[in-house]
């Protein structure tokens, strides 16, 4: 089903402050998580047994640079390559960022779907950080080589996850949402670049789906950080020394920010 039939939109934003509140000053963060500041020319030498890991200060810097070793690799391959290397990778990460801790919830592969005039439609999620009123939708390529523009390079897939998890959500009667506004959030994984996305869904857009495809005055618009520019165009990428301290600020802001609600 065609995202636009939808009236679904996507919009860059330029600002990660308007995808997310700021950390507080005082926030600390787990620099192990910084992997020593490798830049993707160590990472791809971070093999067991090499100077580069023999330098990290702890099992959590190696293991870290091993899995994103993998995944480099990985990208580099032009057939033969494995989507299992990136679940790996984006597994560890998270846990290490307590994303499977309670009062948050990870859960794998989770089924969500969404009804246009009593025809279902379902999206099967990666795997999703869920904490009762909110949701992050997690979606992972393991190539870019695998996207293609008639796909819109995984963002169709992406707008049929949240609109399937926004509508789980708001039809579901044990929900703390049920019938309300949703506001969803979902990342988008290629090897080890990331997209963030926000997207907020009235109540009226979702009753309007009973009769069909929504009316031109009821739109969904996503927006996406880092914007889809040249520099930019699939994400921050988290081997690059200067790019993975922005994405673990935003990883940050997203747990902080399902904390608290």
């Amino acid at each position: 089903m065609h995202r636009e039939a939808l009236n679904i939109y996507y919009k860059n934003v330029y600002s990660e402050n308007e995808i997310l509140d700021p950390l507080p000053e005082d926030y600390k963060i787990n620099n192990d998580l910084l992997v020593g500041n490798l830049t993707n020319e160590d990472l791809m030498s971070a093999v067991s047994g090499s100077y580069i890991l023999e330098k990290l200060n702890n099992r959590t810097e190696r293991n870290l640079a091993k899995y994103l070793n993998d995944v480099i690799i990985n990208d580099r391959l032009a057939t033969g390559t494995r989507e299992t290397f990136t679940d790996t990778f984006v597994n560890y990460l998270f846990k290490k960022l307590e994303f499977d801790e309670e009062p948050l919830l990870m859960r794998l592969q989770p089924d969500f779907s969404f009804t246009v005039s009593e025809k279902d439609i379902s999206a099967k999620v990666e795997f999703s950080i869920v904490k009762e009123k909110v949701i992050l939708c997690i979606d992972e390529d393991k190539h870019i080589r695998s996207l293609r523009a008639k796909t819109e390079y995984g963002e169709s897939q992406i707008s049929a996850e949240i609109l399937a998890c926004a509508f789980t959500n708001f039809n579901n009667a044990d929900s703390l949402t049920f019938r309300m506004d949703q506001t969803i959030y979902a990342m988008r994984v290629i090897g080890t670049r990331f997209t963030f996305y926000k997207a907020f869904l009235s109540s009226d857009y979702f009753e309007s789906l009973k009769h069909g495809f929504p009316p031109e005055n009821l739109t969904t618009t996503i927006f996406r950080f880092p914007p889809n520019d040249k520099a930019t165009f699939y994400g921050y990428n988290y081997a690059d020394k200067d790019h993975r301290c922005l994405i673990l600020d935003l990883l940050f802001r997203l747990k902080e920010y399902m904390l608290k609600v």
